[in-house]
């Protein structure tokens, strides 16, 4: 065989393993993914829920007084057992933190910040985030005021 015809078998050889790398790569990468598919739609804050769990009052800024407030979402889960987790932050501190456990499918989730004596959540800057496998999928940003801000 002459040097050329060497050189091209060997390039085609080379270029053959590089592709049959990258797919073994890809279709591991996709399983992985497909597994840990997670969806969070329709997720808002509100201070009040009616008697089917429905957000009432949603918005960004709360009047001071209030006493509670719910993050509301729906959320989809492809395939298994999974947790996520609720952080609710008051400026930089870590104020309350809760992991559930979703199954898969679709469905709808509440989660309530709330003093324990029942008294009125202060005044200030505040964030809530949800957390799934270890990284904030998703975060609101929201205000209790002593003044209402017109939009």
């Amino acid at each position: 065989m002459s040097r050329n015809g060497r050189f091209f078998l060997l390039l085609v050889m080379s270029c053959i393993v590089l592709l049959l790398g990258f797919s073994c790569w890809a279709v591991k990468h996709n399983r992985r993914t497909a597994d840990s598919s997670f969806q969070l739609e329709n997720m808002v804050l509100c201070d009040e829920v009616d008697e089917k769990m429905r957000p009432l009052h949603t918005g960004t800024q709360f009047m001071s007084g209030i006493r509670q407030l719910c993050l509301c979402f729906d959320y989809s889960l492809a395939s298994k057992r999974s947790d996520i987790r609720i952080k609710w932050y008051y400026g930089d501190h870590l104020v309350y933190s809760e992991v559930l456990l979703l199954s898969p499918g679709k469905g709808s989730k509440v989660f309530c910040l709330l003093r324990e004596d029942g008294s009125p959540l202060p005044v200030g800057a505040y964030d809530v985030r949800v957390c799934y496998e270890g990284t904030v999928y998703s975060s609101l940003n929201f205000e209790i005021s002593s003044l209402v801000k017109v939009p």
